[in-house]
């Protein structure tokens, strides 16, 4: 759903410290949309609770398990592109990985190749333009 189309809905939005809820702001500005704002919180599931009882929109991350909500669940996109927000895991080498960390990142980079994949030219020749002398 294109952001825009949340003009006319008054919104339940995460606390400006999220990274999600600075993305939301950067899009709107972009977008010329002035949201209609109802309730901030730092909590997510308080925001679908609110959702789903009929008090707005839900602005939460995608990552946020949401199954147990009856709920319209939609990706919003600005020019036709997903909001997306960066991630990383960062960690002082200095100090041994626990074992839940070693878990997760590997568990994360499973789940980048599965969404993500990385493609690569059948022939890398192929794709590089001749030169001519």
């Amino acid at each position: 759903m294109d952001i825009r189309a949340l003009a006319d809905h008054p919104l339940l939005l995460l606390h400006s410290d999220f990274m999600v809820r600075r993305t939301f702001d950067a899009a709107c500005r972009l977008a010329g949309l002035k949201p209609q704002i109802r309730l901030e919180s730092r909590t997510p599931h308080t925001l679908l609770a609110l959702a789903e009882t009929g008090h707005g929109v839900a602005v939460i991350p995608s990552q946020f398990h949401t199954a147990r909500y009856r709920l319209r669940i939609v990706s919003l996109t600005f020019q036709g592109r997903s909001l997306r927000e960066p991630l990383a895991l960062l960690w002082d080498k200095r100090r041994p990985l626990p074992r839940y960390a070693v878990a997760f990142r590997d568990m994360l980079a499973a789940y980048m190749k599965e969404v993500f994949p990385i493609t690569r030219p059948r022939n890398p020749g192929a794709s590089r333009p001749s030169r001519s002398k």
